[in-house]
């Protein structure tokens, strides 16, 4: 008779050892994902911790709360379900773990809590659903809206950017025709270079028309426009180059400012290498270009002295900048910036 009793307490006694040892197993499983930064298994082991000891502890709470502060973003609490319901639920944890734990005496983990729980308290964000979908909603709609707005932008760069010529003059006209119309700009003894801009069939090859009167100091850029009799800086802003391609005009080319030492405009040298960055800001905010080559309307490729804004086989428009200050002789220098635009 004392066999039969004594053979269930043993087995339970033995059920009571395993369980333990499993849960215990369960909590370092809990414990080495949480310090290799697996807070996602951390709660997931939390749990079956939990659910094998059959019922919670403090030092599981804890794991599962600090996890949870670790996955909560409240950038995304508007934008995820997921983040709402993560907000609930570290609240309440928090709550019930400072509740559970107040007698113990103030320690580093009751303290870590505290300030959880404080820095939630200062996001002020709501814990109801219906309050949380209806700001949602709005958010949803602010947004859309604002790319509603972005895009019609970019349209409207975009219409800018392919109407975009100098001085209102159009693209297309043959040479004869643009000369009978702007003598002023090509007079009939002109001269036509061959450029290095393109290669292959003669419909690739571009040429620049100016002025014989006109030399380049950049000669295979043709920047830096000169007197060819006197070898003076070219001062004024009017057009002083065609590009031509297929015997018709494809694109035209004029310095916006020109300034240097020897008195030529009333800028200082500070001044006008920050006349450069305005006109650059200008023409972004023209474009509505940012340098996201993947996003733009108007992809935008900026390099030193050199910004451009090009929609390929369309058309492309850039700034030279040709900044200089004699290293020996710092009250000699030069600042200029030139504009060109050329259809493809």
């Amino acid at each position: 008779m004392k066999q039969a009793l004594l053979y269930p307490l043993l087995l339970l006694s033995i059920n009571i050892f395993s369980q333990n040892a499993l849960a215990e197993l369960k909590f370092e499983e809990a414990e080495t994902a949480f310090n290799n930064g697996d807070y996602e298994l951390t709660i997931q082991k939390a749990g079956e911790f939990e659910n094998t000891l059959g019922g919670i502890t403090d030092k599981s709470l804890y794991l599962r709360l600090v996890s949870q502060s670790k996955l909560f973003n409240a950038a995304d609490f508007y934008t995820s379900e997921k983040q709402f319901t993560l907000y609930n639920s570290l609240a309440e944890n928090i709550a019930k773990y400072l509740k559970a734990t107040e007698n113990n005496g103030l320690d580093d983990k009751f303290k870590e809590v505290y300030a959880i729980g404080e820095n939630l308290k200062k996001l002020n964000l709501p814990k109801d659903k219906t309050i949380w979908k209806k700001e949602q909603q709005r958010i949803e709609k602010e947004e859309l809206d604002r790319q509603n707005a972005k895009l019609e932008q970019l349209e409207l760069a975009k219409k800018t950017f392919e109407e975009f010529t100098i001085d209102d003059l159009p693209f297309g006209q043959t040479i004869e025709e643009f000369q009978k119309q702007h003598p002023d700009i090509l007079p009939e003894n002109y001269k036509m270079s061959k450029t290095k801009w393109a290669a292959g069939t003669e419909q690739d090859l571009i040429y620049a028309c100016h002025s014989k009167s006109i030399g380049f100091e950049s000669k295979e850029n043709f920047l830096l426009p000169y007197n060819s009799s006197t070898g003076a800086p070219i001062y004024d802003t009017s057009i002083h180059l065609l590009l031509v391609k297929n015997g018709r005009i494809a694109g035209f080319q004029k310095t916006i400012f020109y300034c240097n030492s020897k008195g030529q405009g009333s800028l200082t040298y500070p001044e006008a290498v920050s006349q450069t960055d305005k006109y650059v800001e200008e023409f972004k905010a023209k474009f509505q270009s940012y340098g996201n080559k993947a996003a733009d309307v108007i992809p935008y490729y900026g390099s030193q002295n050199q910004w451009s804004w090009i929609i390929p086989d369309i058309k492309s428009v850039h700034l030279y900048s040709d900044c200089y200050m004699d290293e020996k002789n710092p009250k000699r220098w030069k600042s200029s910036l030139t504009l060109r635009v050329f259809k493809n």
